[in-house]
């Protein structure tokens, strides 16, 4: 029998040359490999091409899934299979995970969880798949990220125990190849992750400040709600926000009018880290790419 192989494509540079170099190399007479990337409604449009553009010249073949949220309590999520044409762009699964679990964000962050995790396990489940090893795009220069439970819950790493990689190595690979990202690192994921340092945010709303429109508006429409899991939690106390520290959508806006890249005056540095009471660059494991397990 042949062994299963979840190969978890997050969209990002080095989990596409794992893929790569795991679909170029395995004994295929050995494993049965399912490449799966779960799309949150979030990704930019530059992720979902360069997903695409795998597809068409790798021959990937990756499934796409999306997130169907029970609206009961209790109740477990299932998955959508969609296609690059078909996938969601304007965070609709996002916003239907919302409406049941609340306002996401570092304390509560069951967006990867529910968009990723559980979906892809849902896929996983649905077609038939129980003891299958899942593979995640990791290199030796950030073993920080390895989930302490992997052996228990099957992951592998191999670009760090099976062709050991570097962020420049993955760099040099796809300097060479038609295609790329076309994103700079802190444009990942999805466009205004909370998992990202300040300084990124920031710096994502002083460029592209019509990428916090979403935000802003999810949390005009459920920033007072209390889910249904939390009513009880005497912490639980809106309103809430998806940002560290419970800043807002529209308080990231409105410090990105001010803000510098550099800070080199002390006085302005205090100031901002007053204001936020956090460090500029405190970030959430948030790396060019999410991964959901």
């Amino acid at each position: 029998m042949k062994k299963q192989l979840l190969i978890s494509f997050s969209g990002g540079l080095t989990s596409a040359y794992m893929t790569k170099w795991l679909l170029d190399n395995l004994d295929m007479n050995q494993y049965e490999t399912k490449v799966v990337f779960a799309n949150t409604g979030r990704e930019r449009e530059e992720t979902l091409e360069f997903i695409h553009n795998c597809d068409l010249h790798f021959g990937f073949g990756t499934i796409w899934v999306e997130c169907i949220t029970n609206p009961e309590h209790g109740k477990g999520v299932a998955a959508r299979i969609v296609t690059y044409e078909t996938a969601s762009r304007n965070g609709e699964p996002f916003e239907e995970s919302i409406k049941k679990h609340g306002i996401s964000n570092v304390k509560r962050p069951f967006c990867t969880r529910e968009l990723k995790t559980r979906t892809i396990n849902a896929y996983m489940r649905a077609i038939g798949w129980k003891k299958y090893h899942r593979a995640i795009g990791i290199r030796i220069d950030e073993t920080d990220r390895i989930n302490p439970n992997y052996k228990k819950e099957r992951i592998i790493y191999p670009l760090v125990s099976m062709v050991p990689m570097r962020k420049a190595d993955i760099f040099s690979f796809w300097e060479q190849q038609p295609f790329t990202l076309n994103l700079k690192p802190y444009q990942g994921n999805c466009d205004c992750c909370f998992k990202k340092s300040l300084r990124k945010l920031l710096t994502i709303a002083k460029e592209e400040p019509q990428r916090f429109d979403w935000w802003v508006a999810m949390e005009r429409k459920y920033g007072e709600y209390v889910p249904e899991s939390q009513k009880h939690n005497p912490k639980a106390i809106p309103p809430f926000h998806f940002f560290r520290g419970n800043v807002s959508a529209l308080e990231i806006l409105e410090m990105s009018k001010t803000f510098i890249d550099v800070v080199k005056d002390e006085r302005t540095e205090h100031a901002q880290l007053t204001l936020f009471g956090f460090d500029l660059d405190v970030s959430n494991g948030c790396s060019e790419s999410c991964e959901a397990f």
